[in-house]
Parts: C-alpha cells; sequence; structure tokens
C-alpha cells in the first residue's frame, strides 16, 4: 500500500507543474458548463418540470455533471498501450506489484489534482453564475459520494479493459473514440436517461454506463427516492464486480500469452 500512496504522490507533484494546462482546461470547461446550462433554460422555456426534473435541477445536474467528467479523466488506457508499444509492459509484468495497482494509484493522484485544481474552480463558477448547486439533502449527497465512487471504479475498469485491446491491435485510437462518444450518449453525462424513449431508457438502464453519471446525479438532486438508490446501488456493485472480473481474467491471459512469447 505504500507503494501504491507513492506512486499518488509522485503523481500529483508531477500534475501541479502544469499549470497552463489547467487554466485552459477550467476555461473550456467553464464555457462548456454555461453553454449547456443555457440550453437547458431553453430547452424549458418557462416549463417548471419534464419528466420530473425541475429547471433548476437540470442546471445543478450539468453543473455536478461538468464537474465530474473532470474527475473521472482516466490514464490508464494510454499507459497500457504505450507500454505494449514501447515493449517494456513484459518487464512490467514480471515486477514484484501489480502494474495495474500502478496505473489506478496515478489515476488516483490525477482526480486528487483535478479535485481542487478543476472541481473547485468549476463549482465556484457555476455558484457566481448559476447559484449554488446544493444536493436534495444531506443524506443524498452522502449517496451521491458512495455511488460516484463505485462509478470511478466502474469508469477506471472499463478503460483498463479498452487499453489491454492494445495487445491484439496496434492503436487503439479508433476504439477510444468510439468510447467517448458511447460515454456521453448512454451515460447520461449530456442528455440525462429520463429523457429518453421508456423502452430505449429501460434498455440503457442494464448497461454499466448509467452507473457512471447518471446514478450519481440523480442520486444528488434527488431524482431516485431510497427504494430505487438502493436497488441500483446494488446493480451498480454487482456491475463493478462483474466487470472486474472480466478485466481480471482478460488480463491474465494476455500475461501469459506476453511471458510464453517471450515479451
Amino acid at each position: 500500500m505504500k507503494t501504491y500512496l507513492f506512486v499518488s504522490k509522485i503523481r500529483i507533484q508531477t500534475a501541479l507543474a502544469y499549470r497552463f494546462n489547467v487554466i485552459s482546461t477550467i476555461l473550456i470547461q467553464c464555457l462548456i458548463m454555461y453553454a449547456l446550462s443555457c440550453f437547458w433554460v431553453a430547452a424549458y422555456g418557462g416549463t417548471d418540470t419534464v419528466s420530473g426534473v425541475s429547471q433548476g435541477d437540470m442546471i445543478t445536474y450539468t453543473i455536478i455533471s461538468v464537474i465530474m467528467g473532470n474527475l473521472l479523466t482516466m490514464g490508464v488506457q494510454n499507459r497500457i498501450a504505450n507500454s505494449v508499444r514501447s515493449g517494456s509492459v513484459a518487464l512490467d509484468l514480471l515486477k514484484p506489484i501489480s502494474i495495474y495497482g500502478i496505473y489506478l494509484a496515478e489515476d488516483l493522484g490525477d482526480c486528487a489534482v483535478a479535485f481542487f485544481q478543476k472541481a473547485i474552480p468549476l463549482l465556484l463558477v457555476g455558484t457566481v453564475l448559476f447559484g449554488f448547486p446544493a444536493p436534495a439533502s444531506l443524506l443524498h449527497f452522502l449517496l451521491f459520494l458512495f455511488s460516484f465512487g463505485i462509478g470511478y471504479f466502474i469508469n477506471w475498469i472499463l478503460a483498463a479493459l479498452l487499453g489491454i485491446c492494445a495487445f491484439k491491435i496496434y492503436r487503439i485510437g479508433p476504439l477510444a473514440n468510439a468510447k467517448g462518444f458511447i460515454m456521453k450518449l448512454l451515460s447520461g453525462s449530456m442528455i440525462p436517461l429520463w429523457f429518453f424513449p421508456a423502452g430505449f431508457q429501460k434498455f440503457l438502464e442494464l448497461l454499466p454506463f448509467m452507473h457512471i453519471y447518471q446514478l450519481p446525479l440523480g442520486i444528488y438532486i434527488g431524482q431516485y427516492n431510497m427504494n430505487d438508490i438502493l436497488f441500483r446501488t446494488v446493480l451498480q456493485l454487482f456491475w463493478c464486480a462483474a466487470l472486474w472480473l472480466l478485466f481480471d481474467v482478460l488480463q491474465k491471459k494476455m500475461a501469459a500469452a506476453i511471458l510464453i512469447q517471450g515479451g
């Protein structure tokens, strides 16, 4: 554990060195947040509620979604792909510590930096422009944090699964672009799933993507009652465990193939 904490610390120190990148990212994210919020104001057009969600709740949903997007940025897929292309993956797999644990520690370090460098400034800007995006209650906020944590690991595992595709595919760029598009469309990060047709919505709720954004955000604004939260959280935990099992099996097969072939 000390090794992984040290890796996270190094990652935090490295990320703090790139100030221009942070400033430019904040400016772009502020523009996105403002544009999306204005879109929802125009879309509601003075209507009090749509699908049981008020305009104010949608503004809160948008602000928190943009903040989450900065915390859920993963580098594991690129790190795996780079190690495969450079040929260092065979030596990495022989190390006495889990290389994937190192990648996770690095991403957690990036997330910690993003919280202070990006999330807090975005929250302040959103508060100035549209008012403080308060949760439905303290309990809903605590449940949101728990759900966000599980969603973080689901997102990380999906990124890691994409990364190990590099063992079979030389360039994963097109797959990464497709994943990003699918994530934005099906996770509810931009458009909540409750605005989709009922049949399509039920289908999407069976997939893992909505558990990354839609579920935590729905909990935050109080869209779900406690029974729904319990059921959906259990389903979220199931997806987290199932995806981790799939990743564990696949990465072991890839590692065995590399070591057998000699790297």
